[in-house]
């Protein structure tokens, strides 16, 4: 074609002429230690790349020119889109290959992934489902748990529910949903017996069934003892002995060094002036005991009423007072001694409380009652009492609360002390006859109430 030969004239002389000006470069001796370029052959390249744009234009084609052989230290960069047209294919330019292995790999890989997670899936679930089926294997054949007896005392018409949760609060079995599968299988439903049966945690289900579904035991008599509010140990254990339940020595012993597992027993306080550990730890209550019983078994049934009775809300609020449980049972054994109404608990709870937010100008809280205590439980008891454990116990002589409880509170006490009235009183008296309450904020007014409450 006319128009390539005319471009390839248009090259020869642009060569040409390059390797002129390269040989009269090279002509020029050299004064320093870099070449110097010569400003007068910038315009000269600027005039021959617009010369070769326009020739460009006419023939339409982009050109570019390309490096000669000779050594220079110049370098010309052109742009890809003023490569010569003669030198791109005549066809249409080949789309990109696709990118087929790429997308292999990351086929590969989600299905890596979504592999190695289903097998760690499956080995998870295997291993729960191994741990569940031996721990029910273990619940039900009753491994590794307790030998001791206990006599359960199944009630007339109890269904197996009833029967199921029975046995996991007297501690024979863990899991009652699974006990009522189990018997619903063994097809033990309403064949059950009321009575007392003796069970042990290390039987299997199906021997506890056995057992439940044979003659009950000789029943056994039983007596109801009752425990007021404000009794102490020693007339509860006075009163158990009368009943036939067991010995009143036994029981103090039992009560005072037993320990079951309850929550509240790691709040009891351990100390050396206190006299009895869990003196304030029997629940003011009516309770079902068997004659001649086992003195474990009754001080687990008063801890289980005990651990019962004291709620999340009762711990809550002495959280909230500041107060221990210890603290609590102490404070409220005194007002329960001092008062026998929840008005007055709760006034004389409030001026044992002024008391003792003013330790500097009330040091002593001056409970008559404390004072009983010494005299008739603790030295009463023929034992040699240390001076100290006297004088803590005496609010007359020692400062603050005692060591412990001087009784067994009921709830109205508990709660007086822990939602007292709100008085500015620091002083209370009542007449031993009527039991009419008289309150003061000062000594003069206190003299005053003594002698209208006959006791000056």
């Amino acid at each position: 074609m006319a128009s390539n030969d005319n471009l390839d004239s248009l090259i020869d002389d642009i060569l040409e002429e390059h390797d002129e000006k390269k040989k009269a470069e090279e002509a020029v001796p050299e004064n320093t230690e870099e070449p110097v370029q010569s400003a007068e052959n910038k315009p000269s390249e600027e005039v021959l790349t617009e010369d070769i744009a326009d020739e460009a234009v006419s023939v339409g084609e982009e050109l570019v020119p390309e490096n000669t052989e000779a050594d220079t230290d110049e370098t010309e960069y052109v742009e890809e889109s003023e490569i010569p047209a003669e030198e791109e294919p005549d066809h249409e330019e080949e789309p990109q290959p696709k990118r087929t292995p790429k997308k292999k790999k990351r086929r590969f890989s989600t299905k890596l992934a979504v592999g190695l997670f289903l097998t760690t899936l499956v080995i998870v679930i295997s291993i729960l489902l191994a741990v569940f089926i031996l721990q029910t294997a273990k619940e039900i054949i009753g491994f590794d748990k307790a030998n001791t007896e206990i006599i359960v005392e199944i009630p007339n018409d109890s269904g197996t529910e009833k029967i199921a949760e029975l046995l996991e609060s007297e501690g024979i079995i863990d899991q009652p949903m699974l006990f009522r599968v189990y018997s619903k299988m063994k097809g033990a439903d309403s064949f059950f017996i009321a009575g007392s049966h003796k069970l042990s945690p290390s039987m299997s289900y199906g021997d506890i069934i056995d057992e439940l579904q044979s003659d009950a035991i000789n029943m056994r008599e039983v007596a109801d003892v009752t425990f007021p509010e404000g009794i102490t140990l020693v007339e509860a254990a006075a009163r158990l002995e009368e009943k036939g339940v067991c010995s009143a020595a036994d029981f103090i012993d039992t009560f005072n060094s037993a320990s079951f597992g309850f929550d509240f027993e790691d709040d009891v306080r351990d100390s050396s002036l206190k006299y009895y550990k869990m003196e304030g730890y029997l629940f003011p209550d009516t309770y079902r005991f068997y004659l001649e019983e086992d003195p474990l078994i009754v001080c687990k049934k008063i801890y289980k009423n005990f651990d019962a009775k004291l709620t999340r809300d009762y711990l809550g609020r002495m959280e909230d007072m500041g107060m221990t449980l210890e603290e609590t049972l102490t404070f409220a054994s005194i007002v329960q001694a001092e008062a026998g109404d929840v008005a007055n608990m709760k006034r004389v709870a409030s001026v044992f409380h002024n008391r003792l937010k003013n330790k500097d100008e009330f040091p002593l809280l001056q409970s008559d009652p404390t004072s009983k205590y010494v005299r008739e439980v603790i030295c009463a008891s023929g034992e040699y009492i240390p001076e100290n454990m006297k004088t803590a116990y005496d609010t007359y002589k020692g400062a603050g609360l005692p060591p412990g409880p001087i009784c067994n509170p009921g709830l109205d006490a508990i709660n007086a002390v822990l939602y007292p009235a709100d008085t500015d009183y620091y002083y209370f008296c009542s007449n031993l006859e009527t039991r009419e309450f008289y309150y003061a904020k000062t000594l003069e007014e206190h003299e005053e109430n003594l002698k209208l409450a006959g006791l000056a």
